[in-house]
């Protein structure tokens, strides 16, 4: 489609989307169909990204889309109810925009831990160019089926606390990646490869000594949640790097802001994600029950964890 007839078709909504956006005081008085204009706007503005328009076509749909999350979004101070909201609106649409950084981040997060696995399955001392020798030690302590970690019951207040430190590693790692992209990305991209050869490698030394039935048990539920948040912060940190890397014809800053205001719902996602795994990795992971139990709910998890992956970064051909 042309840039003439894209303009002719969409122009009256716009028209009617600025026009609310202007005679508003704030999203208390909004009317309902403007979160539903606001959607709309943002993929007019990722279709004439996609198609090369103007520019200045762009600018201008990018600035509707600015006012409309100054509007949808504004208040004092982060609310849950707001992320949610964000969440609920604008997580799928920015899966969909940004799905070629996302997939490139989930094939590498993957595909670089699936090569570490056999790596290390085929040469078991490679386990060493990952890990220090006491970090090892702990892993097979924690792991060990016969071990105090799996024989000796938690207690309700450990759980609690472990609950506190699953939210503060993992929010910290997506966090650190997210903000890493103003490195010209690569204070994500680092994080994702070590996280990657990490998990690869840390499964498969466990697969070698024989612990993989408490491993996998433990793991398979909330990694659906974790790994894809992981890879999904990784994206977003690389699409921050890239707009600092390749502005086009706007300004660095511009082009940040641009980003920032593009993957900000997926970061949203990542850390409600994120929630959900440590909720999932304190209460539920280490119940002493039949793996059969914890398999079928990890199955579970990660059909819907992918499922809502591939329908996101489908979604214009929804």
């Amino acid at each position: 489609m042309k840039q003439n007839q894209f303009v002719q078709l969409n122009e009256k909504r716009w028209q009617q989307f600025e026009a609310l956006s202007v005679n508003s005081a704030g999203e208390e008085d909004m009317p309902a169909e403007f979160a539903v204009l606001y959607r709309q706007v943002c993929n007019d503005l990722a279709t004439a990204r996609t198609r090369h328009y103007s520019p200045a076509l762009i600018a201008k749909l990018n600035e509707f889309v600015s006012t409309g999350q100054s509007i949808l979004y504004q208040g004092e101070g982060i609310k849950i109810g707001s992320l949610l909201r964000l969440f609920k609106q604008n997580f799928f649409h920015s899966l969909f925009e940004n799905r070629y950084y996302l997939w490139l981040s989930v094939g590498a997060f993957y595909g670089l831990a699936l090569l570490a696995y056999f790596w290390v399955r085929f040469d078991p001392d490679a386990v060493y160019y990952f890990l220090d020798v006491e970090s090892i030690k702990d892993i097979e302590k924690m792991y060990d089926p016969a071990g105090s970690v799996q024989t000796k019951e938690r207690s309700s207040g450990s759980t609690v606390l472990m609950f506190g430190v699953y939210i503060y590693n993992n929010i910290g790692i997506a966090f650190q990646m997210f903000g890493g992209g103003a490195l010209f990305g690569v204070g994500a991209i680092l994080p994702l490869l070590f996280n990657s050869f990490y998990f690869g490698a840390i499964s498969a030394h466990i697969v070698n000594i024989g612990y993989e039935s408490t491993f996998f048990s433990f793991v398979v539920t909330h990694g659906s949640f974790e790994l894809t948040a992981i890879a999904i912060a990784g994206a977003a940190g690389a699409k921050i790097g890239f707009s600092l890397l390749m502005p086009k014809q706007y300004s660095r800053a511009y082009a940040l802001k641009t980003a920032g205001s593009s993957v900000l719902p997926l970061i949203v996602g990542a850390f409600i994600m994120l929630l959900i795994a440590a909720v999932i990795e304190a209460f539920w992971s280490p119940l002493d029950i039949p793996n059969v139990f914890k398999y079928s709910a990890g199955a579970v998890c990660w059909f819907y964890v992918l499922l809502m992956f591939y329908r996101g970064t489908r979604y214009g051909h929804n």
